[in-house]
């Protein structure tokens, strides 16, 4: 029963980051192949391009396929399947043959989808679950190493423990004694403002405010589904904005506050991304080289800033 019990942490660990790799590709999934599992289903559907045409022969279906991507839970579905990695080359071809909303599917029609089923097979479905394997054989061993060691270790413990009692109390005595001078802080030239701003992007209720407003995010990403009302719609684009200034106006802080730091250059390269995905999506219907689709999946880049 040890070796279980003790694997329960670290295998704890090993779900939540799979939940997120779900998380995180099935809003991709979402925002990429919405509404367009859809095909025809009949006798006759050789010069069938859309659903109108399907639907104009009554012996004609437009049905959807079992495992889509037209809302989060459907995606964490067929992502559960492609991460079994049972038939999920049928369903990968289903992306890969997706042209568009009420468009009839085209063999082969955008075969550079095929990254994200196998970022996703290589990541969750091969690395990820082989983690838990590992987990649970290397708490074995180490398990092992501690039984083998307890009975030699039970007579030096309480020698060891005088040792370490005494060594504390003498280096605590010491020191009261000395006087270590301290570098100075980062921060100790800053001005009033600087310094204002440090102290709030330092604290911790700015830490959970910005997780609050991370985690709200998802949760609103996560509401995208096909053929969403027009209020939701509607509102899901104001959220998106609101994020978007938040996210700007913490980056802005931060870069103030502590500097141009990596990390801090990563938070200014996600938020110009959103800031570039607002910007395309406004002007979807102009003629423009890139896809705004594959600027608007990056918003899920936020889920890792978490």
């Amino acid at each position: 029963m040890v070796t279980p019990l003790s694997s329960l942490k670290p295998i704890g660990n090993i779900v939540l980051i799979c939940c997120t790799f779900f998380i995180i590709f099935g809003i991709l999934g979402v925002q990429l192949f919405k509404g367009m599992m859809f095909h025809c289903v009949g006798p006759d559907i050789a010069n069938v391009t859309n659903r109108s045409d399907c639907l104009r022969d009554p012996r004609n279906k437009w049905v959807n396929h079992r495992y889509n991507f037209d809302n989060l839970g459907q995606a964490l579905m067929s992502l559960f399947v492609l991460s079994s990695k049972d038939g999920w080359v049928s369903i990968m071809y289903q992306g890969i043959d997706a042209v568009g909303v009420d468009l009839q599917p085209v063999e082969n029609y955008n075969e550079w989808r095929m990254i994200y089923f196998i970022s996703f097979l290589l990541l969750v479905g091969f690395f990820v679950l082989n983690m838990f394997v590992g987990v649970v054989v290397e708490n074995f061993h180490k398990c092992k190493e501690a039984l083998e060691k307890e009975m030699r270790e039970k007579a030096r413990e309480k020698r060891l423990q005088r040792k370490l009692k005494r060594q504390k109390y003498e280096e605590s005595m010491a020191g009261r004694k000395k006087k270590v001078k301290k570098n100075q802080p980062y921060w100790h030239n800053y001005g009033t403002t600087r310094m204002f701003l440090n102290g709030v992007v330092t604290s911790k209720y700015f830490d959970l405010a910005i997780a609050a407003v991370i985690g709200i995010n998802v949760i609103s990403m996560a509401m995208e589904f096909y053929m969403m009302p027009p209020g939701l719609k509607y509102v899901l684009k104001a959220l998106n904005y609101f994020f978007t200034a938040v996210f700007t106006l913490e980056a802005a802080m931060k870069l103030v506050a502590l500097g141009v730091r990596r990390w801090n250059r990563l938070d200014m390269f996600i938020v110009f991304l959103s800031v570039a995905g607002i910007i395309f999506e406004e002007f979807e219907a102009l003629e423009l080289p890139i896809n705004p689709t594959i600027i608007r999946v990056m918003r899920v880049l936020r889920i890792a800033r978490g």
